[in-house]
């Protein structure tokens, strides 16, 4: 059963979010290439990597009551490149 159904019985809701491309340790070694970030700058709407800052709306509006009547959600804090095509490697794709 989804989580949303089994707490939503209580008044709790569950939802999600879901970061784009931030610099954090797990990424670090991506962010060393710079071809690869000019690549994914290229690729987000907005033309940057996200920052913590950024996901500091979406947690307090997910955590308020103004999202009361929100659940089963996933909210995508990732500068609009979800909006588009991507891959996580730099360089030319190759045709095969």
């Amino acid at each position: 059963m989804r989580l949303t159904d089994d707490w939503g019985v209580y008044g709790i809701t569950v939802n999600c979010l879901a970061p784009g491309w931030f610099q954090t340790a797990q990424t670090a070694a991506m962010y060393e290439n710079r071809e690869w970030v000019e690549y994914l700058r290229d690729r987000i709407p907005l033309k940057r990597p996200g920052t913590p800052a950024d996901l500091d709306g979406a947690v307090v509006f997910l955590a308020s009551e103004s999202s009361g009547y929100i659940t089963g959600r996933t909210l995508l804090v990732d500068g609009g490149i979800s909006t588009g095509a991507t891959r996580a490697a730099a360089g030319r794709r190759s045709e095969d």
